[in-house]
């Protein structure tokens, strides 16, 4: 079956660049609100938007509960050039004003902030909590985030690491067909693990995108190319650390690392390795979706440039013969 196109929304013509060879690139905002500020976040949102970027995934859980009002603020004025996916599933950490107050003291400091991320990644307290599914809850989140979005609509709406008998719920499915009828979203998603994508596939309600990892989509390429659902891909340089792992095999391998020079990737190895597995990921499926953070300028400026060169692309290739 051929791949679904990425579901983008037209631009104009008079206002945009050409947007062929980018429309598979779209704005993961998980941190816009903690880690990056409310200023650099509107700042970032902006640039991506003028550099061809439209697509924007956020949740309510972002950014410590902030990141729809933020995303919100930017789309004021732009709602019609950009696609919007919000999620319902997730809810920021129960001490979110006290971690939000933490890095809006840290940010100054790069160092803090890099350290403080990390930090705050392994303690229990401050992750994303899980909210169990069903009507009521599907209900008041799409609410909830239209009025912090300010649109009365978003063009995906996702369950949110769902478990899979959630995503099978005859409850759900029923509120979700509702927030179709309403308008309130364009279409439905299943973004978590693969087996809950792979429950999506089986549930009789019509999911039409699957959002999960590069890594799982790799690991099930398979099962998921030719599954009929439009195709979204995060989480692009590995949750467990692979870009750390790529660059210490580099380091103690020169001769892997002189392949990835000779495959056009430069001489700066921590760029290599990013744009590598970028690369990778758009060019695993056709026509899917791949997320990125992009709130500094430099990733920016790279992420785009990546996306704008695939024609001839030999990161699968390159990536698999680095990890032999």
């Amino acid at each position: 079956m051929k791949p679904s196109p990425p579901l983008v929304v037209p631009m104009q013509e008079e206002r945009r660049p050409d947007l062929r060879r980018r429309s598979g690139l779209g704005m993961g905002c998980a941190s816009l609100g903690s880690r990056i500020g409310p200023g650099a976040g509107l700042r970032a949102l902006s640039a991506a938007h003028e550099a061809g970027v439209t697509w924007f995934d956020v949740a309510p859980a972002y950014g410590l509960g902030a990141a729809e009002s933020l995303l919100g603020e930017f789309l004021k004025g732009r709602r019609r050039s950009v696609s919007v996916t919000t999620k319902v599933g997730m809810a920021p950490p129960e001490r979110s004003g006290l971690i939000r107050y933490a890095y809006a003291i840290g940010r100054p400091t790069l160092s803090f902030a890099s350290g403080l991320r990390s930090a705050f990644r392994k303690l229990k307290s401050t992750r994303n909590r899980h909210l169990p599914l069903d009507a009521n809850l599907v209900e008041t989140s799409i609410a909830q985030s239209l009025r912090r979005l300010r649109t009365d609509y978003v063009d995906v709406f996702a369950l949110h690491d769902p478990a899979p008998d959630e995503v099978a719920s005859d409850e759900v499915s029923r509120a979700l067909e509702r927030v179709l009828e309403r308008g309130q979203a364009r279409s439905i998603a299943v973004a978590g693990t693969a087996e809950a994508c792979r429950a999506a596939l089986r549930a009789p309600f019509p999911f039409e995108l699957l959002q999960m990892s590069v890594e799982q989509f790799a690991a099930n390429q398979r099962e998921f190319a030719d599954c009929g659902r439009r195709i979204a891909l995060h989480s692009v340089f590995g949750v467990d650390g692979m870009r750390d792992r790529l660059l210490s095999d580099l380091a103690r391998a020169p001769n892997k690392f002189q392949a990835l020079i000779e495959g056009g990737y430069g001489a700066d190895r921590e760029r290599a390795v990013s744009d590598l597995l970028l690369e990778r990921a758009l060019v695993l499926h056709p026509g899917a979706t791949v997320l990125a953070s992009m709130f500094a300028p430099a990733h920016l400026k790279a992420n785009v440039a990546v996306a704008s060169r695939l024609e001839s692309s030999r990161a699968i290739e390159l990536l698999d013969e680095i990890m032999a």
